[in-house]
């Protein structure tokens, strides 16, 4: 991560013989970026539906903030957890001395 952030890397750029090989925990890191991706625009839509009905009226939709700010700190939140967690692992996993450096080298 440090001050690259996640590239979204793909199982291509890891080709080994005539098979492409993916690191451990490659693929799980790349289906959670999948859904999380998927449950923030599925929160965005959710919450932009709730304030159709007040689009017409000088009223501000709380009901669709509150169930924006309820998704995303309830739902979104851990799964960006579990995806920092994973890709802190694959980091650790990667170094040459197995331990994650907390200052950037």
């Amino acid at each position: 991560m440090k001050k690259d952030g996640d590239k979204g890397e793909g199982l291509q750029s890891f080709a080994q013989g005539p098979r492409t090989y993916a690191p451990p925990g490659l693929s799980r890191i790349a289906f959670m970026r999948g859904t999380l991706r998927g449950v923030i625009t599925l929160i965005a839509v959710i919450a932009a539906v709730a304030s159709i009905p007040y689009w017409d009226e000088m009223q501000f939709p709380v009901t669709s903030l509150v169930i924006y700010v309820a998704g995303m700190v309830f739902v979104a939140m851990p799964l960006c957890l579990y995806y920092e967690s994973l890709l802190m692992a694959q980091q650790a996993a990667a170094s040459p001395d197995g331990r994650e450096s907390l200052m950037p080298r």
